[in-house]
């Protein structure tokens, strides 16, 4: 769909643009650019009124959108109006404008027409299409990853390091080897000691101190 578009009149109804601005229709401009990049079927043809020499700004101009100014004693309304009397597919354009004149001669050739304060909600609406942020996975996604993406991963980061197991304490059983304990040497004493303690020791720890105490090579 070709557009011709009123530019001062558009910008009369776009809240953050201002026709005072010095810069105002830089501003239109690029954002018509954007609107008419996002979509293939879409081209624009933009009239300004005050141009100097005027004629069209090849400079602001692209492939998509082509910027017209009005050349001195003449208006951007007249040149539209022009334009509309002139085409041969009226059906395949749409005017973009408030004033009635305009739209009137639209009409005549069965051209559609949109309100200016109608497109800028129509670009507004499309703006926020494209700067929407995408919604949060749900618990109930599952995100799927390809053969192909975990082997790059694997390439990139590695296999997962293995844990070494910690080593298992050893049960202690009746088979165990225990250490062999140290034979503690028996306290000396003297015979007569010996004698009043016979009763208690047994015929190995008796013969032993004897050996000791005897003084019998």
């Amino acid at each position: 769909m070709h557009y011709l578009i009123d530019g001062h009149n558009l910008i009369a109804k776009i809240s953050d643009i201002n026709l005072s601005d010095s810069d105002d229709e830089i501003e239109l401009i690029l954002r018509l650019k954007s609107w008419a990049a996002a979509s293939r079927k879409r081209k624009v043809t933009l009239y300004f009124d005050g141009g100097l020499p005027g004629g069209v700004a090849h400079r602001l101009s692209t492939s998509d959108i082509k910027v017209i100014f009005a050349p001195e004693g003449r208006t951007a309304d007249s040149l539209i109006i022009k334009r509309i009397r002139k085409i041969k597919n009226p059906p395949e354009y749409t005017l973009v404008t408030s004033d009635q004149e305009i739209i009137a001669a639209a009409q005549k050739r069965r051209m559609s027409h949109l309100r200016s304060e109608d497109f800028t909600a129509k670009m507004g609406d499309d703006r926020r299409k494209r700067t929407a942020p995408s919604p949060p996975l749900s618990e109930t996604d599952d995100p799927q990853i390809s053969q192909k993406e975990i082997a790059e991963w694997m390439e990139l980061f590695g296999p997962e390091p293995e844990i070494p197991a910690k080593p298992r304490p050893v049960k202690r059983t009746s088979q165990t080897k225990s250490k062999p304990k140290t034979k503690r040497p028996l306290p000396r004493r003297s015979p007569r000691e010996l004698k009043r303690t016979e009763d208690k020791l047994n015929a190995g720890e008796v013969d032993e101190w004897l050996d000791i105490f005897s003084g019998k090579d």
